[in-house]
């Protein structure tokens, strides 16, 4: 019979038994940790996002999504310069 091949192991079950050996088994506290760091890293998404501002994101939508037709309405819209204020 063939040997059963080596498998490789799961990089999730990995950092999961790293985050439980760094917490001195303590399955609640590697819970913890992992909650405090997902809530830090979503925080920070949402403030990268909003320091991008919305002109800088406008060119860079995808061609697929009709972005080249927009992107030149918006051109053409504001070829003139901004409309005086009524």
């Amino acid at each position: 019979m063939p040997e059963a091949e080596a498998e490789t192991p799961d990089p999730i079950e990995l950092a999961v038994d790293e985050a439980i050996a760094i917490c001195d088994g303590d399955i609640r506290a590697a819970l913890h940790a992992s909650l405090v760091a997902n809530s830090f890293l979503t925080t920070e998404v949402e403030r990268l996002a909003n320091a991008v501002s919305f002109g800088f994101t406008r060119g860079k939508l995808s061609p697929a999504r009709g972005a080249s037709e927009k992107l030149d309405q918006w051109r053409e819209l504001f070829s003139g310069g901004l409309p005086e204020p009524k």
